[in-house]
């Protein structure tokens, strides 16, 4: 019985000599020089529990009693977050990609992502080092020397291969707040000009169109006057003066325009003096 036992003992809690641990880890070694990755054990810790299991939001209405256990670590990390205001990773902000987490108990207790930025690679994500004090959670006032602005955003993410979204609160700087809105606002200006092409290309086709309308109207017009031969009609339209008349109208002009002996016109060249 005892050799079964001793048979079926559990080899890798055995105590190692130094030259059995050399050589393991000179086995280790030489998988990584090779580029090999040595064989993860096939038990979890909770870390890798908690990144399997891990919600946005977890319902709360659920008996805990009917989770598994794996469900009830998750549970458990999720009521020890704080979930007024959330810390955000805007390093993808430019494709669209922004990560999002709530906060942990230190975080609170230093200010972080309330009276910060929340943003994890600002310069005002941390408070200043050496505060006397730990600063009030009930307090507006800033630790970071920046203006900070509150934004309620509707966050959507997919979670299990479903579509969730959820209404979250961050505290950010003026800048960190310009690439949190970065995509709605692309998206707006890319709208406006979409609207401005368009606008433009029917106000165009609205000008072909009526100036096609004139010339046809026009067109109709002069044609109508030359089919009915009298009546009033259009300066544009006159028949031609006859020469006696018109060789008075130039005659007339001409006296009027030479009566003062000065031109309306301006010189651009400077007076000669």
């Amino acid at each position: 019985m005892s050799s079964r036992v001793a048979r079926g003992k559990v080899r890798t809690l055995d105590p190692e000599t130094a030259h059995e641990r050399h050589d393991r880890l000179h086995k280790v070694s030489e998988m990584f020089r090779h580029g090999k990755t040595p064989a993860r054990p096939a038990s979890k810790t909770e870390l890798d529990i908690l990144k399997e299991r891990r919600r946005f939001i977890h319902d709360t209405d659920v008996d805990p009693a009917t989770l598994s256990w794996e469900d009830q670590i998750a549970m458990k990390y999720y009521s020890t977050l704080f979930r007024e205001f959330c810390v955000v990773n805007l390093k993808h902000y430019k494709h669209g990609a922004i990560a999002l987490r709530w906060r942990t108990e230190d975080e609170v207790l230093q200010g972080i992502a309330h009276l910060t930025c929340a943003s994890m690679r600002c310069e005002f994500h941390l408070p200043p080092p050496g505060l006397d004090e730990e600063p009030d959670p009930e307090s507006t006032e800033p630790l970071v020397p920046t203006r900070l602005t509150e934004y309620e955003t509707n966050f959507s993410y997919v979670e299990e291969g479903e579509k969730k979204s959820a209404l979250v609160k961050v505290v950010l700087c003026k800048d960190c707040g310009k690439k949190l809105l970065y995509g709605r606002e692309k998206k707006k200006r890319n709208e406006r000009r979409e609207r401005g092409e368009d606008d433009r290309d029917s106000e165009r086709e609205l000008d072909v169109e009526g100036s096609k309308r004139s010339r046809n109207d026009r067109r109709g017009s002069h044609e109508e006057r030359r089919g009915v031969g009298h009546g009033e009609e259009d300066e544009d339209f006159a028949p031609a003066l006859p020469p006696d008349l018109r060789e008075e109208r130039h005659r007339h002009r001409r006296e009027s325009g030479s009566g003062t002996g000065h031109s309306r016109r301006r010189s651009a060249s400077p007076r000669q003096l």
